[in-house]
């Protein structure tokens, strides 16, 4: 069941599923897909559980363009598989920081066109 709680969110969010490498602290390298995304971060589903508030390295790819910049872990749920009994992934909520003003127009502007795709 997804969170029913109450939006605190200062970016619009599109479900967008771009490739995106996380560098965890102990030089981990996990990859995989987005499952959304806005200018101000994005949420994934992996096997490995990080910590909350640590930071992460990011790679993103956005059509064309390959995004730079570090995260902060901001929140995980527990949630086990549905193809797998008592197998565990882990929804991840990444915020970015440390990333350059003309990356988060590249996000923005393509979840613009997203948006515009689904009216």
């Amino acid at each position: 069941m997804d969170y029913q709680g109450i939006e605190k969110r200062r970016f619009v969010r599109a479900k967008f599923p771009c490739c995106i490498t996380i560098h965890t602290l102990h030089d981990h390298i996990i990859t995989t897909y987005t499952e959304n995304i806005s200018a101000g971060g994005v949420r994934v589903i992996i096997e490995e559980k990080l910590e909350m508030a640590s930071t992460v390295g990011l790679e993103i790819q956005i059509n064309k363009n390959i995004i730079v910049c570090k995260g902060r872990i901001v929140w995980v749920v527990d949630r086990e598989s549905p193809y797998k009994k008592g197998v565990l992934y882990h929804d991840t909520g990444i915020e970015f920081y440390e990333i350059k003003e003309s990356d988060r127009c590249i996000i923005h502007d393509a979840i613009d066109e997203i948006l515009k795709g689904e009216k």
